[in-house]
């Protein structure tokens, strides 16, 4: 048999201390500041020429028969064509892409905004105030006071991240094209699957006579560029 637990008397609760804990949103176990400061400079002058001369014809007949799970039937599919095209192209395709592009991205960064090596300043903002009479500036740095556990975070993170990018990408692109483009097609299909004692006949016939000629044509294509970037 187990002796009862000796129960505490009204001056030991007394002499009991405790720490009152800080509110929920006050506490943090991770302190992260992240000061990212991105100066980015763009350019891209695009400047494209396209010129082009084209006939184009493309006659097409086609013909589809078919038996599916059919006894006795009979497919058949023809297909007759005949073409005759003549494409004659006479003239001047040119395209002509002149491009002067300047690009400036060597100005430094305006009043009020963050220098990379010394952080942000403010032309308006005056200068240190000097120490009032009679007393001292420290020399030294000021003790370092540790806290209870509970005070600040566990991890405390501080990132200034600076990035200045100057980017320029002058483009310039021309293109000409004289074509003749002729595609007669004709097809013929039949067929019989599984099916007993049926005909499937497929007959395509053709007669194409394409004349293509170019007479006296003149494809120019140019692209100038004058681009001055200063970075």
């Amino acid at each position: 048999m187990t002796d009862a637990p000796e129960r505490l008397s009204l001056s030991d609760l007394e002499a009991e201390s405790g720490t009152m804990l800080p509110d929920k949103e006050v506490m943090s176990l991770l302190d992260l500041n992240v000061n990212v400061d991105l100066a980015l400079d763009l350019a891209a002058p695009v400047d494209l020429a396209v010129a082009a001369n084209a006939n184009i014809a493309a006659p097409i007949e086609a013909a589809v028969s078919s038996n599916v799970l059919s006894v006795g039937s009979e497919a058949g599919a023809g297909a007759h064509q005949a073409v005759s095209l003549d494409q004659g192209i006479s003239g001047s395709a040119i395209a002509h892409a002149p491009q002067t592009a300047g690009v400036d991205q060597t100005g430094g960064a305006a009043p009020g905004t963050t220098d990379p090596a010394h952080g942000p300043t403010d032309p308006a903002a005056p200068a240190t105030a000097p120490a009032a009479a009679g007393t001292t500036e420290p020399t030294t740095a000021p003790a370092v006071t540790s806290g209870g556990a509970l005070d600040g975070p566990l991890l405390n993170v501080n990132a200034d991240i600076n990035a200045n990018a100057h980017l320029a990408a002058p483009v310039a692109g021309a293109v000409a094209a004289n074509a003749n483009v002729a595609a007669p097609i004709d097809a013929s299909a039949s067929a019989n699957v599984a099916s007993v004692d049926s005909t499937s006949t497929a007959v395509s016939d053709q007669t194409a006579i394409v004349s293509q000629h170019l007479d006296g044509v003149t494809a120019n294509a140019e692209a100038a560029q004058n681009a001055s970037v200063q970075q």
